[in-house]
């Protein structure tokens, strides 16, 4: 019965929601309670026996305010009654010693007392329990200030003040060993606490070790001693238990011995950078070759050195690349030889167009034929680029229309105007899929120039700018030579060359403007 009553007195108001911490102080705060509220009523007694009706009127009612403050600490409100509990004893006893004076030595209860919130509040916060300590300080010092004197002091005979000090030191040894019993009970549920999750981490870590799907290792950072391994290392190295790896080194397990320059930078770079990565190929205890990715990472632990080593193992990780590398080989080897075919084939192709020219006397005949002659080369000049290029995918435009404009020029060597080309590029690249409309644009564009341009004149200035922006692309080939109504020609379309330049504009979905100022101006662009 007893038992039930202090267990229901303890775990008032205590509910699951509470944490475990706070809970313990909860419970200790309801059995503080209770037991003031006992030795208060023991005292009630004593003091009415001896006839004191100023004690007893002040105990009864530190009584009802002890019941009081269980019950508001019942009603989850434990952080004011905690408070309030801790003034409130102090006042008790700071009471009592006034009317009952110095020679009853109730004061020596101010000692255990003054520790309570050390038990009832969490060491973090120093700021409260300061406040208690000195609060407690302050009554016990004002005592002996004011010699014990007060309206409330009543005259006690020697008897009754002999059983006092009895009492008194009685009561403060009980509160010692109940205080005692609070910090005992405090540090024996957190030891418990920590205990429980040392060992869960403790179990969580050997887990999480044994299991990973990499070899793990724990290094002495001094004697590169291997000190721990995991499973995984176990069985990727082939060794027979954990300890067989003790009195090896990590580099004894690689296949080629570590170069002394490579080893001292790979521990210069743990030691300047914490860490360390690298690709190594191993050789196990039974003589397994395989390769290995491996993080090397430097820690501190109490003022000792170690490292933590993962490895992992990218055997076939390595194959495919290899079997990557030899496909985008033969891919590679595959494309440039298309693109060289098609280039001599549509060399030959020119070679034939050359060749019927020369059998043609028309001179309007030949002009077609060389025309021709001129766009399939500048057709078979990309490939022959893209066959030097390593992507064959994309070429540098400036190389490009260099050689572009040198072909056109060897065409017209039989004019007698001097041609003075000026090429701007800025090494820009561009895809195949642009590369060959661009390149039979320009090809029109300058051939155009070329022809009509400078009629009746012995020099002239073909200038030709391939510019990027983000991922616009402008092309522009301007001359000074005569001019003409460039917007009229080629909304009317009315030659094959211009008919070709709207068709390609349009495919590289372009937009095309020329401009006759002092010559003929053709800008178009272009979004990739």
């Amino acid at each position: 019965m007893i038992s039930k009553s202090w267990n229901y007195i303890s775990t008032a108001g205590i509910t699951e929601d509470i944490p475990p911490s706070e809970a313990k102080r909860f419970m200790l705060l309801n059995q503080f309670l209770a037991v003031s509220g006992l030795l208060t009523l023991i005292y009630l007694f004593l003091f009415e026996y001896h006839g004191y009706q100023k004690a007893v009127i002040s105990e009864i009612l530190f009584f009802v305010s002890y019941c009081i403050l269980w019950i508001v600490s019942k009603e989850t409100y434990s952080k004011l009654a905690r408070f309030l509990f801790v003034l409130i004893l102090n006042f008790q006893i700071y009471i009592v010693c006034l009317i009952f004076g110095e020679a009853s030595q109730i004061y020596i209860i101010f000692g255990p007392v003054a520790t309570i919130p050390l038990i009832l509040y969490n060491f973090k916060q120093k700021t409260l329990i300061g406040f208690f300590v000195f609060f407690t300080v302050v009554l016990f010092v004002d005592l002996f200030e004011i010699n014990f004197s007060s309206a409330l002091l009543v005259p006690i005979s020697a008897d009754t003040l002999y059983n006092l000090k009895i009492t008194s030191n009685v009561i403060a040894i009980i509160c010692e060993v109940i205080v005692v019993y609070g910090l005992l009970i405090s540090s024996n549920q957190v030891e418990q606490v920590l205990g429980k999750t040392n060992i869960l981490l403790e179990d969580q870590f050997k887990t999480i070790f044994n299991n990973s799907s990499d070899a793990l290792f724990l290094v002495d950072h001094e004697s590169k001693s291997i000190l721990k391994a995991n499973n995984r290392a176990v069985e990727l190295f082939e060794m027979e238990k954990e300890s067989d790896f003790f009195s090896r080194q990590g580099v004894d397990f690689h296949k080629d011995k570590l170069p002394d320059h490579d080893l001292f930078y790979m521990r210069n770079q743990v030691l300047v950078n914490g860490f360390f990565e690298n690709e190594t190929l191993y050789r196990s205890q039974k003589g397994r070759e395989f390769w290995g990715s491996f993080a090397m990472r430097l820690f501190d632990i109490r003022g000792k050195k170690f490292l933590t080593i993962r490895i992992t193992d990218i055997s076939e990780n390595k194959k495919n690349q290899e079997l990557i590398k030899s496909s985008l080989h033969e891919k590679n080897v595959l494309l440039a030889e298309i693109h060289h075919r098609v280039k001599n084939n549509l060399a030959v192709i020119s070679g034939l167009l050359g060749l019927q020219a020369s059998h043609s006397e028309d001179e309007n005949t030949k002009s077609l034929f060389e025309e021709s002659r001129n766009r399939i080369h500048s057709m078979a000049l990309i490939h022959e680029k893209l066959y030097q290029h390593e992507t064959f995918a994309s070429i540098q435009m400036d190389s490009y229309i260099k050689d572009l404009v040198s072909n056109i020029k060897a065409s017209y060597t039989s004019s007698d105007t001097i041609i003075k080309f000026s090429v701007s590029s800025n090494n820009n690249v561009l895809d195949i899929k642009y590369a060959v409309p661009c390149g039979l644009i320009l090809n029109e564009l300058i051939s155009n120039s070329c022809k009509h341009a400078f009629k009746g004149r012995k020099a002239g200035k073909i200038k030709i700018e391939f510019s990027k922006i983000e991922n616009k692309f402008t092309m522009m080939v301007s001359d000074d030579g005569i001019g003409y109504d460039a917007e009229k020609l080629l909304k009317e379309s009315s030659t094959l060359g211009l008919t070709l330049i709207n068709a390609l504009t349009e495919q590289i979905d372009g937009t095309l403007t020329a401009l006759n100022d002092k010559g003929i101006t053709y800008h178009i662009s272009f979004t990739v």
